[in-house]
């Protein structure tokens, strides 16, 4: 309001917009508005916001109003990924577009290793130990045994068909061990004449009752050295002799087909021979040699 004398007329300020500038001011202050909207949701993410970034159009160094947004630079590397993107309004705010967050790719999970399953083992199963199998039983030779006088003992090959006859009798196996055995008994009993004595097929002197037997000499009560008939009347005789069961360590070895060297026969072997030897063969029957088998 007027109340005196006109008042000099001030000069129109340099700086205020025309009409076309308020017009844009306005739109800028549109857009100030939309941008600090933008601004205001970006800030919750924890965008930056740089204020007074590029200069203000009413900054008083300034001579005229700026008509476009200044763009803060960015390096040129980073141009692809817009590192910083600036835009400035007419009040001087700049907004600073973070670029987004890089979402890393979560890292792949190690495989777990193969774990390899080993087979169970299964128990070895193993069969009975078992005793050593018996020596092989060697073929007859065909002989048959001959007739021996008292005092007499077989060699040779009677000798060897003696000692099979009287293993095939007993129905032990013609192993070597066997034949040798029986025939290295023949020679213990034989001794030397006149200390020793045998009665008629009756190689190893059996005092076994029967078989058409003859008694010869008188050993001990209920004892007598026999004569036998025939070859086959002592081999029969014999076999009864050795199965009144005094002798089944000897029968054992026998049936083993092991022959009769085993050490603990020697009881055995005593009670037989009455005292005069305790193995096959003592001195004597080695002296004469080995046998047939």
């Amino acid at each position: 309001m007027r109340s005196g004398p006109e008042a000099p007329t001030r000069p129109q300020p340099a700086h205020r917009p025309s009409h076309r500038q308020q017009s844009q001011k306005g739109q800028n202050r549109g857009r100030l508005a939309v941008g600090a909207g933008v601004a205001a949701a970006l800030a919750g993410l924890g965008v930056a916001v740089a204020v007074g970034a590029v200069p203000s159009p009413l900054t008083s160094n300034s001579a005229a109003p700026l008509d476009a947004a200044t763009l803060a630079a960015v390096p040129s590397s980073a141009a692809s990924d817009s590192l910083l993107q600036a835009s400035a309004s007419p009040l001087g705010y700049a907004i600073a577009k973070m670029p987004p967050p890089t979402h890393k790719p979560k890292p792949k999970p190690k495989p777990k290793p193969t774990q390899t399953v080993e087979p169970t083992q299964q128990p070895s199963t193993q069969a009975p130990s078992t005793p050593d199998s018996p020596p092989p039983s060697q073929e007859s030779s065909g002989l048959s045994p001959q007739a021996t006088q008292e005092n007499q003992t077989p060699t040779g090959q009677n000798q060897l068909a003696w000692s099979e006859a009287i293993l095939n009798a007993l129905g032990d196996p013609l192993t070597s061990a066997n034949i040798i055995s029986i025939g290295y008994w023949m020679q213990n009993e034989a001794g030397s004449p006149p200390s020793g004595i045998v009665g008629e097929n009756n190689p190893i002197n059996v005092s076994e009752t029967g078989y058409g037997n003859t008694p010869i000499q008188y050993e001990a009560p209920g004892y007598y050295l026999q004569s036998y008939p025939t070859a086959q009347d002592g081999v029969e005789a014999t076999a009864a002799y050795l199965n009144n069961g005094s002798y089944s360590g000897i029968l054992s070895d026998l049936k083993q087909g092991v022959g009769l060297s085993d050490p603990s026969l020697s009881s055995e072997l005593s009670e037989y021979s009455g005292g005069g030897y305790t193995t096959i063969p003592d001195s004597w029957g080695q002296s004469q040699g080995q046998p047939l088998s």
